[in-house]
């Protein structure tokens, strides 16, 4: 297909499926040209219109293509089962797509960069943990552990036994009966109206903001057995030994001691940071919450500032 100066709807293909995206170039768009290029991978169970696009629209104002997409068996993108929070398909659908980025002419391969959102930096790390074609990668209120650091720390050791063994049951009758089972994963369905009030993911991801109401492809639901698969991925194990240049950014009110419980995610960065031995940045934003930086303009103008600094400065390793 030709791609023009805007937002163009493309697929690739991954896993034997076909995978949707929106890639985003800059208004002065010339397919003759090489472009630096990013791969955008959102937070847990989002779509290409959310976040991803978001930081699409700022990112091609500073000169770059930018591929945001539906994983596998999520939104536009064909896949079985649907809304499956599971780790391997979503990394395997970053590498797929940055093989589908270097066969278009105008992606510059020495300039091909990574970017990850709350959920999908640890997916994103995991990638840049092995794939030499990304030359850096940063992460934006970077969840990068869905193991003991979320799950154990959040809802203590015989809650989260609970949650596995409804995991296993679930997967029990799905093998019986062929039918997948799915629940709310952010917990938002039946939540007391005194608990809505200051819940920046409540007024995120069930309100026009950037809801169903507003993007009908999402659901706050995914697989009720994913909670077997993410608890066993740490990506902050990879940390000591990235090659590629790493840039965190986070906000500030998202620091320990700065938010209340579980939006304080600020920690997941900082530690990991700690223990990246690649060239790295730590970039804190004033006044920014965890959510903030999905798409409050003037906090994700300086995450975006940021992103092309660190590139332009440490991404020019080649191929």
């Amino acid at each position: 297909m030709s791609i023009q100066s805007g937002i163009n709807t493309v697929q690739f293909k991954s896993q034997g499926c076909q995978l949707s995206g929106l890639l985003f170039t800059p208004n002065d768009f010339d397919a003759n040209k090489k472009y630096p290029t990013v791969v955008f991978a959102g937070p847990l169970n989002q779509i290409k219109e959310q976040m991803g696009s978001f930081y699409g629209r700022k990112m091609v104002q500073k000169g770059f293509v930018y591929l945001t997409f539906d994983h596998f068996g999520y939104g536009d993108s064909e896949g079985m089962p649907r809304n499956a929070e599971l780790v391997a398909p979503k990394t395997e659908g970053i590498r797929d797509a940055i093989s589908y980025l270097r066969t278009l002419p105008f992606v510059d391969r020495d300039k091909l960069y990574g970017i990850g959102g709350c959920a999908g930096s640890q997916h994103m790390t995991i990638v840049a943990a092995s794939d030499t074609r990304l030359k850096a990668y940063a992460t934006v209120s970077g969840m990068m552990s869905h193991g003991y650091n979320y799950f154990v720390e959040m809802v203590g050791k015989d809650t989260f036994f609970q949650m596995l063994e409804g995991a296993n049951e679930a997967r029990q009758r799905e093998y019986e009966t062929g039918k997948s089972e799915y629940f709310d994963i952010f917990g938002y369905d039946n939540l007391p109206e005194e608990h809505k009030v200051g819940n920046e993911g409540y007024d995120y991801y069930m309100t026009e903001r950037a809801g169903a109401q507003t993007y009908p492809n999402f659901t706050n639901h995914t697989l009720t057995r994913v909670i077997e698969d993410v608890v066993t991925v740490n990506s902050s194990v990879h940390a000591p030994y990235l090659f590629n240049p790493y840039l965190g950014i986070v906000g500030a009110k998202a620091l320990p001691g700065e938010a209340p419980f579980p939006f304080d995610t600020g920690r997941h960065t900082t530690h990991f940071y700690e223990n990246v031995n690649a060239q790295k940045e730590l970039y804190i934003i004033e006044g920014a919450s965890h959510v903030d930086l999905y798409d409050q303009e003037a906090y994700v103008d300086q995450a975006v500032d940021k992103i092309v600094e660190f590139f332009d400065n440490y991404g020019q390793q080649k191929s």
